[in-house]
């Protein structure tokens, strides 16, 4: 996958730029807050249909303005395709060379890695980064699973609200309980199928996981991981196992729940423990070590990717080479150097486009939301 041009139209603090790629790398060069981390989230958001930064639609329109439009044409197994996608504050519109698309049809398409200093730091941040993290994993493993987690966020949503109108006295106990009642057999499929397809892909990346990190850290290190159900580690659970699991959870929680009107069941509400030397890398770690936990994680995806599908996914650095020691950085460099695929960085250092050494390198100055090489 090589992404050929991008075009943005009052994204962000773009007002309208037309920008051309290197199929190898891209570096994005400028001082903080011009611009830099704009261009990999339309990047990621056109192709994946969310953004890596947590952000509702109205922070990415440009000031003033009530619609934006992000616009790139992607080369793929010599195939060319055209992304538009169209935003407003309140909606969301994508097309696929100019027909309609959904984002869980794009994703199956394109697959994009993106390294941030949110990723960086998620093992001591909350769970949902942790879950995100796992969720990424799941499409590498199977570009269906977009399907599966849309799916079950769907019926997600659905629970909620019933939940919530009940806690708003809008529907009665009894109606509130059929309409439980009548979601329940496809929330508990859903969450289950979810659940494990996470213990699958966690427990499938474990080699490739563990060879990262000892070529990060230079060193014999065991890395492993928790799933986290209900503080019980279920890695090793059959589906099974997992449907019984939150079956019976369900049931233990029922009450709560009517009084909450939330779910407090389901994959939504897991967590992930890395474990470093068999201890919980929260507690254990120093920030370096969880930087390198989360870097190893991230290169062990890159590699089953290619194992799997036979390409590697498109790589996105967002200012993370500053966030590393200098042994973890000439690591990684080494690591891109060594994967033949499309890389994005942003950086505040006009020094590091000399580290690549690489003759398909386009540099790229960034300034209040110009492009100025």
């Amino acid at each position: 996958m090589i992404v050929e041009k991008l075009r943005l139209v009052n994204f962000r603090n773009y007002r309208d730029v037309v920008v051309s790629f290197s199929p190898r790398v891209n570096v994005f060069v400028g001082d903080n807050g011009q611009g830099k981390t704009n261009l990999l989230e339309a990047l990621y958001l056109v192709s994946q249909g969310d953004s890596f930064r947590y952000n509702d639609n109205s922070v990415l329109l440009r000031s003033g303005e009530s619609e934006a439009v992000i616009q790139t044409k992607i080369c793929q197994n010599d195939l060319h395709y055209k992304l538009q996608l169209n935003l407003s504050k309140s909606r969301k519109s994508l097309s696929l060379n100019d027909k309609k698309a959904s984002p869980r049809d794009v994703r199956k398409l394109f697959a994009s890695v993106v390294f941030s200093p949110e990723s960086l730091s998620s093992i001591k941040e909350g769970a949902d980064q942790r879950r995100q993290l796992v969720d990424e994993l799941l499409i590498t493993f199977d570009r269906n699973n977009a399907d599966l987690i849309a799916d079950y966020r769907k019926v997600l949503k659905t629970r909620n609200k019933v939940l919530k109108n009940h806690l708003q006295d809008r529907e009665p106990l009894s109606v509130t309980l059929a309409l439980l009642e009548s979601l329940q057999p496809t929330f508990l499929r859903l969450g289950a199928n979810l659940i494990y397809a996470r213990i699958t892909a966690l427990l499938g990346l474990e080699k490739e996981f563990n060879s990262a990190m000892r070529y990060i850290s230079q060193a014999d290190v065991d890395i492993s991981v928790n799933y986290l159900m209900s503080n019980e580690n279920v890695l090793k659970f059959s589906l099974e196992q997992v449907y019984a699991a939150l079956e019976k959870r369900a049931k233990e929680l029922h009450d709560a729940e009517l009084s909450s009107g939330v779910s407090l069941v389901g994959p939504h509400k897991h967590d992930i423990a890395f474990l470093y030397g068999q201890k919980d890398s929260r507690f254990y770690c120093s920030q370096g070590q969880q930087r390198a936990i989360i870097l190893s994680f991230k290169m062990a995806q890159i590699v089953y990717h290619r194992k799997a599908h036979g390409t590697y996914p498109v790589l996105m650095l967002d200012d993370v080479l500053s966030e590393l020691d200098k042994a973890k950085r000439d690591a990684l460099i080494m690591f891109l150097h060594e994967i033949n695929t499309q890389i994005f960085v942003t950086t505040t250092d006009f020094t590091l486009p000399d580290s690549f050494s690489l003759d398909q390198l386009s540099v790229l100055r960034i300034k209040d939301g110009h492009i100025l090489d």
